[in-house]
């Protein structure tokens, strides 16, 4: 055996092992199954020795981004022309100390509003690392010998604030006096500056705290600034942060994150076992070293501070970039104050549709399926289960790993059902048949017709193992502790391009997929869903992957009639008839089609079908 093939081979230094790994199945499957306690080892062994990174995603309207070429000591704009719009001074020799040394420099700087701002340097060969905008890239790799990639963060990004503020469902007013109160550091001063009434700005600000589940103001500036930079989620470094930062002692960095937050001094005390005096005196400090006069101030001190760190750590992993137009983004709160994300598009008033998103994807939908189903008048509501995406993670389940994630995924969408309004909706699963069935049983009046794409049986039910998704299927099976290094394994490895190619390696042998993958934007959509598995949100997939490890079958009430349940006869992750057979039993009154010229990309390649059958 060879040292490459051997489990006990030496742990590597760098998170190169994920592309080896990953580009090998053949060889994860057969260790699999030959030595599945040596394979169980080595991972965790892996995951030990290389720090777990998430990836850094900013909303790329709330940075601005441009090229300063040291050659010619301009700025340059994305095309490669000279930037005459921005609003800060270049320090060029922190520049040439970048391109020298490689890496990159954080610094503080002024914007023309008088705004302090965060401006980052990054060497050309650094930045290539990063899942940069094409036209950014592009001229950075023109002449990467002059050039260096600047990142300027101001602390208040007004469209993407605006934007955030939306996602919660504010008003115009309750908007403006958010923008207002982060610039002027209280509601007072806020509501002076936008020409309203005091006890008008606090009626709008107790509306806003409503709408987005936070408590008090500082933690509802808080939430809105992170947001509106694209930050998920703010971690559980920030009072580290706070330390390196400002200098702070631990306990000052704890107390000044709770208050952010939106606790009281009472309450922080209580959380730190702390006096009441002693709270407030260590905020004193912690106000004149931060140089703030008010809680919501150094809110905003502290999210611009996660931002940089965000920006830090993108030197030793990745970024990537958010296309707002491409990611609506709405967010509701369930009973017990857990953030639940969704995406809406089409007509208010159109016919309520929720597509579910599968157990490796979050519910960024694919875009010509959106198109189709908002022609044919549908309102389509896409919905993260809890641990996928921006949904927080729900409690653990009383039954440990034995128990159904998927009732918790039905309340959520119950709960979405009555903050909209909706009495009922259809349901298109594409994956995620587990949490259909769970929510026709534990919610039969609300659920209408249903169409579900490509169901996967559990693993113990179905003996298809192909390519890196059945050599993992395998490996989880065997055993369901591989479930964590591997998902971060994944994560680590999950850039579009490595995407793109373990795509197209997957697909092998089916005719349908290997078609549709020559459509880039099916890549770029797949990419889109799988994403936000890089921040760190892994809960939800390892929960829905142990369960199906563990053989668990949802138990639910359901006949399926009325169902349609559409099978891709090439789908290369599961086998038909073993999809078939496990489904049959759970639905025995669905309505079961094997489809000829399909594989598993089939709600990518023929939205037409799953609409016709969904209006049939």
């Amino acid at each position: 055996m060879t040292q490459r093939e051997s489990t006990d081979q030496e742990v590597p230094a760098t998170a190169d092992y994920a592309l080896d790994w990953l580009s090998d199945p053949e060889r994860l499957l057969a260790k699999a199954r030959a030595e599945p306690d040596a394979l169980e080892a080595y991972f965790h062994a892996l995951d030990a020795s290389n720090d777990f990174r998430t990836t850094s995603l900013f909303d790329g309207d709330a940075l601005t981004l441009a090229i300063a070429d040291t050659g010619s000591c301009r700025l340059l704009d994305p095309p490669g022309v000279e930037a005459s719009d921005v609003a800060y001074e270049i320090d060029w020799d922190a520049v040439r100390v970048v391109q020298r040394q490689g890496g990159m420099k954080l610094v503080e700087g002024e914007v023309d509003s008088g705004d302090s701002s965060v401006i980052v340097y990054v060497a050309a060969h650094e930045a290539s690392y990063w899942e940069l905008p094409g036209a950014i890239a592009q001229a950075l790799n023109e002449n990467p010998a002059e050039r260096a990639l600047v990142i300027a963060a101001p602390a208040i990004p007004e469209r993407p604030l605006r934007r955030a503020c939306r996602s919660f469902g504010m008003s115009g007013l309750e908007t403006r006096i958010i923008e207002a109160s982060l610039r002027e550091g209280n509601i007072r001063r806020a509501a002076t500056a936008i020409g309203i009434s005091y006890t008008t700005a606090r009626a709008a600000i107790s509306s806003a705290l409503a709408k987005s589940g936070a408590r008090r103001i500082p933690g509802l500036l808080y939430r809105l600034s992170l947001l509106a930079f694209g930050v998920f989620p703010a971690g559980d470094t920030a009072p580290a942060i706070l330390v390196d930062r400002w200098g702070l002692k631990p306990r000052q960095a704890q107390i000044a994150m709770l208050l952010a937050q939106g606790m009281t001094r009472a309450e922080t005390a209580r959380a730190l076992s702390l006096s009441e005096a002693s709270v407030k005196k260590q905020t004193d400090i912690v106000f004149q070293t931060l140089g703030v006069s008010s809680a919501a101030e150094m809110a905003r001190s502290i999210s611009i501070a996660t931002v940089a760190q965000a920006l830090v750590s993108a030197s030793h992993g990745r970024m990537s970039w958010l296309d707002s137009n491409a990611e609506p983004l709405r967010i509701l709160h369930s009973e017990d104050g857990r953030r639940i994300a969704i995406s809406e598009y089409g007509p208010p008033k159109g016919h309520p549709l929720v597509i579910l998103h599968s157990s490796m994807t979050t519910r960024h939908p694919p875009r010509h399926l959106v198109a189709k189903l908002v022609d044919e008048g549908f309102r389509v509501l896409a919905i993260d289960r809890p641990g996928f995406g921006l949904t927080d993670p729900s409690p653990a389940p009383a039954g440990g790993s034995d128990a159904d994630p998927f009732a918790a995924a039905a309340q959520d969408m119950a709960t979405v059902f009555d903050r909209l309004r909706i009495a009922r909706a259809d349901i298109i699963g594409r994956g995620g048949a587990q949490a259909a069935v769970a929510f026709a049983g534990l919610y039969p009046e609300r659920c209408g017709k249903v169409v579900l794409v490509n169901p996967d049986p559990i693993s113990a039910r179905d003996e298809r193992r192909w390519g890196v998704l059945g050599s993992f299927k395998e490996a989880y099976r065997q055993r369901p502790g591989l479930i964590l290094p591997a998902a971060r394994l994944i994560a680590r490895a999950m850039t579009r391009d490595y995407l793109g190619k373990a795509l197209q390696k997957a697909m092998r042998g089916s005719p349908p997929d290997e078609a549709a993958l020559k459509d880039e934007q099916v890549i770029d959509d797949y990419y889109r869903a799988v994403r936000m598995l890089a921040t760190g949100r892994l809960e939800g997939y390892v929960r829905e992957q142990m369960y199906f490890a563990r053989g668990k079958t949802v138990d639910y009430p359901v006949s399926g009639a009325g169902w349609s349940v559409l099978i891709g006869a090439h789908d290369t992750l599961s086998d038909p008839a073993s999809v078939r057979s496990y489904w049959k039993e759970i639905l025995p009154q669905a309505e079961f089609e094997t489809l000829p010229e399909h594989g598993r990309l089939l709600a990518y390649a023929d939205p037409e079908l799953i609409v016709g059958r969904l209006t049939a």
